[in-house]
């Protein structure tokens, strides 16, 4: 087999095999609802369950939500919105945000960071009509998106919490009710509220959910691993295992060291010493 020839087929199985796991844009073309010009946007094509697997599975938000791309951004007048919702808007909301993006847009202070754009789509959205639902999945990602800074993802966390509460005290059921009480633990846990924190973990494993057979069941695979993870006995368990190690490493250098300098006190062995020993 020549080299060109193994590469090729190479490069064949790399593009058959792509599409299991990559999650992937298309660029597009939208009209802004409010200023009326052409913008290019980035829509889905193709995804698979490996984005339930990210590390914002703690906050039980999801690609595309987490990039950057799936905020769709008009730089002439300065709407902006998630790409599944760009031109879901009503009259009222409309009249609204014309005038208010008049009033508070400056062209030459775009966003352009991910983290400006998220700030700014706060600002637009708040301008429009959406329900807890919403604003609960938003405080989330919010909270995800400025992990670097905890202090930031706590006020966010305080955001999502009464929201959560209420979404639970709804009556969700089955997968959805198992969801609200991971989340409800997860964020009391961050809060430093660890006894709420278990109380909502305990019961996320006790939940009963329907399997893809019909069949009921209790304790959801993928939740009980996320409670694993996360549940504060862990952490303790994790953190006497390392100080633990810590303290052995410790003990084991100072020992190590103290028989170094005993060596070195006594001198070596006659026979490495390189000098005659008296009376032999």
């Amino acid at each position: 087999m020549n080299l060109k020839t193994l590469v090729t087929g190479t490069l064949i199985v790399v593009l058959i095999a792509v599409p299991a796991w990559a999650t992937t844009f298309v660029s597009v073309k939208k009209s802004d609802p409010i200023g009326g010009e052409m913008v290019t946007v980035h829509d889905v094509i193709s995804y698979g369950s490996y984005i339930y697997d990210a590390p914002s599975k703690y906050d039980q938000v999801f690609w595309p939500f987490t990039e950057e791309s799936w905020i769709w951004f008009c730089p002439g007048s300065g709407y902006a919105s998630f790409g599944d919702d760009f031109d879901k808007l009503t009259d009222e909301e409309k009249a609204r945000l014309s005038l208010w993006l008049k009033d508070n847009y400056n062209a030459s202070q775009k966003p352009t960071t991910h983290k400006e754009k998220l700030a700014w789509l706060e600002k637009v959205y708040a301008q429009r009509q959406k329900d807890r639902e919403f604003w609960c999945r938003f405080w989330r990602l919010m909270a995800y998106a400025y992990a670097d800074e905890p202090q930031t993802s706590l006020a966010y966390v305080a955001k999502a919490l009464p929201l959560l509460e209420k979404q639970l005290q709804a009556g969700p059921e089955g997968i959805a009710r198992i969801r609200v009480l991971f989340l409800l633990g997860e964020y009391h846990r961050r809060t430093g509220d660890t006894r709420a924190a278990r109380r909502y973990f305990r019961q996320a494993k006790a939940a009963e959910y329907t399997d893809e057979d019909g069949a009921k069941r209790t304790g959801h695979p993928y939740f009980l691993e996320l409670v694993k993870d996360k549940e504060p006995s862990s952490y303790i368990r994790s953190l006497v295992l390392a100080g633990t190690v810590c303290a052995l490493a410790i003990v084991t250098a100072f020992f190590l060291r103290w028989r170094g300098k005993t060596k070195t006190a006594s001198g070596p062995a006659d026979s490495d010493n390189g000098v005659a020993v008296p009376g032999r």
